[in-house]
């Protein structure tokens, strides 16, 4: 009788690991599909938006928008905002939704290196004009960016909004 009961209990113990982990398995097949996750950032091997602007440190125009493969330049300046970012892009998609934040830097502190200067407080200083690029992935399809900067309090305002034809 005890030999006829553990074997009861392995088998329903078994059927319930099963029936778990076929569950854990559907059910992560439909988080995949309803999470299609899509990069953010743009891959030096696909096409992506690459959108050229030329900025002072009040105002930006669109100089004009390409559809290539980024060069590494661009690649390495592009990155999600942090605290040190003095500028940033705002990227919407359609219907205005708001997608992500490019970090920029702050494009109008231009930096210098030279041999025998090592020992200065500053390597660089403020310009008034330059030419910042961005790339967006081609999935992403924005339609308009906010340019922002950050103020002494340290919060980001937007300063422009520049529609995407």
């Amino acid at each position: 009788m005890g030999d006829k009961l553990g074997k009861m209990v392995i088998k329903k113990n078994s059927l319930l690991v099963a029936l778990i982990f076929f569950s854990f398995v559907l059910n992560s097949n439909d988080m995949k599909n309803t999470l299609s996750l899509n990069k953010l950032h743009a891959s030096p091997f696909n096409d992506a938006f690459i959108i050229y602007f030329d900025g002072t440190p009040s105002k930006f125009s669109l100089k004009k928008i390409t559809i290539e493969k980024p060069k590494e330049k661009i690649l390495k300046k592009i990155k999600f905002l942090t605290d040190e970012d003095t500028y940033a892009v705002k990227v919407f998609g359609k219907d205005n939704k708001y997608l992500y934040t490019i970090g920029l830097g702050n494009p109008f502190y231009a930096t210098y290196q030279h041999i025998g200067f090592e020992d200065r407080k500053y390597m660089g200083g403020l310009v008034n004009s330059a030419k910042v690029e961005i790339a967006i992935p081609l999935h992403i399809e924005p339609t308009s960016l906010v340019i922002s900067k950050r103020n002494q309090a340290g919060k980001l305002t937007d300063i422009q909004t520049i529609t995407i034809p």
